[in-house]
């Protein structure tokens, strides 16, 4: 009997044994599963900000990409249609002075056929020709400097548009490292926290590399002006006494 005793006893002993190496490897296990889990949540956590800062990145890119292109057809299309206006101003001045000089030439051929052509006709139709070239010369400088207005207003406005979307991108920036450091507080583990952290530090570092590019870009104010076409005005025809000549 006291033999069955300490056998019932051993088996109790080895149960317990048993029961308490088992309870150790499931601590161990929750353990692990504990870890792996943080572990897992922090490799998930970077590769959100990772995915994010890229599509941050490319949304950046796309965006100075259709600016350019949006600004380049802007200043290509001026280009277009101050060079169309000048080249109908010159086109019109030309033909007017063309058509003025052939009546002047025209009259006094006649009156020369007439009788001969005194010397105060000749001034006048020399002094009517200078009258009229200078009329055009002038209509031609008043035409090129309401192009350069019109191109000052277009850069002008470039200027304030480029402004306004520097502004949008620094509350856009603001705004969302605001988000990200109230998401901080509120995170629940270290893996967390590290990834919200390591956003953060990508979103300044993204905000100062925009403002450096952003400060960095050359005005282009002054390349939008049109220097004044050289011909225009074509060289003044040497004056002759003769009433006749050039017909």
């Amino acid at each position: 009997m006291p033999e069955a005793q300490e056998n019932s006893v051993l088996t109790s002993l080895k149960e317990l044994r048993r029961q308490e190496e088992e309870r150790v490897k499931q601590e161990k296990a929750k353990i692990e599963a504990k870890a792996e889990a943080e572990r897992r949540a922090k490799e998930d956590a970077e590769r959100r900000a990772k995915e994010e800062t890229e599509q941050a990145r490319l949304a950046e890119e796309n965006r100075k990409k259709r600016a350019e292109e949006e600004k380049l057809a802007r200043e290509r299309e001026e280009r277009l249609r101050v060079e169309e206006a000048e080249r109908k101003a010159r086109i019109d001045a030309e033909m007017k002075l063309q058509h003025e000089r052939m009546r002047l030439e025209v009259e006094a051929k006649a009156a020369v056929q007439a009788k001969p052509a005194p010397k105060g006709l000749i001034i006048g139709i020399v002094i009517g020709v200078l009258v009229i070239g200078a009329g055009v010369v002038a209509k031609i400088k008043s035409d090129h400097a309401a192009a350069e207005a019109q191109a000052r207003i277009v850069a002008q406005k470039e200027k304030d548009e480029l402004l306004r979307k520097q502004q949008e991108q620094e509350l856009a920036f603001q705004a969302r490292i605001d988000k990200l450091t109230k998401q901080l507080g509120e995170a629940k583990s270290e893996a967390d926290r590290e990834a919200l952290r390591q956003q953060i530090n990508e979103a300044n570092t993204r905000r100062a590399t925009v403002a450096a590019a952003t400060r960095s870009r050359p005005s282009k104010e002054s390349s939008s002006k049109s220097e004044a076409p050289k011909d225009l005005i074509k060289a003044k025809k040497a004056v002759s006494n003769d009433p006749l000549d050039g017909i």
